[in-house]
């Protein structure tokens, strides 16, 4: 590992803040707004991260531009089943906003807005996520299904994505 925050296993931790029918993640990361933004939304680079230790990933397929589709899918390794997610692009700006759709392919579920930016400050970036749910319920049931674990996993393999990407 080449970045010192992954050498010494120092991730950031991501925060997660809840009210009503939204939940806000924030995470800053190790690289310019343009480098998360490109390891976010390349599938070069995602096939890297998304769901980083829990399975292979069996589907990344990215149309990133407003009205495109995003389809990613993976095996669950403990349990063998595909998870799937998929949603549209509504608005990008890049580097410094992304709004998508997003829904668990998995389950009859409506889809959930995400509207993420990126604010870099000396080299840093920091990431807020603020996720629209159908209702509360929605909401804990997210928080219920273990989700932090897997984000937290997967924001930390992003820093590995950043230093490859910086160096």
């Amino acid at each position: 590992m080449t970045s010192s925050t992954a050498a010494t296993g120092a991730h950031e931790r991501a925060t997660i803040t809840t009210s009503g029918s939204e939940m806000v993640i924030t995470r800053t990361f190790p690289g310019t707004a343009d480098l998360v933004f490109e390891a976010m939304t390349n599938p070069e680079h995602i096939r890297k991260w998304w769901g980083a230790g829990h399975g292979e990933m069996t589907v990344c397929d990215v149309d990133l531009r407003e009205g495109g589709a995003w389809h990613f899918a993976q095996v669950a390794g403990s349990t063998g089943e595909e998870v799937s997610f998929s949603g549209h692009y509504k608005t990008i700006e890049r580097p410094g906003r992304l709004v998508h759709t997003e829904k668990f392919d998995n389950i009859d579920s409506p889809y959930s807005v995400i509207d993420t930016t990126y604010v870099e400050e000396d080299g840093r970036t920091t990431l807020t996520a603020t996720i629209t749910y159908d209702s509360p319920e929605t909401v804990q049931a997210v928080i219920d299904s273990g989700m932090e674990h897997g984000l937290q996993s997967s924001y930390d393999a992003i820093d590995d994505v950043l230093a490859e990407l910086a160096a």
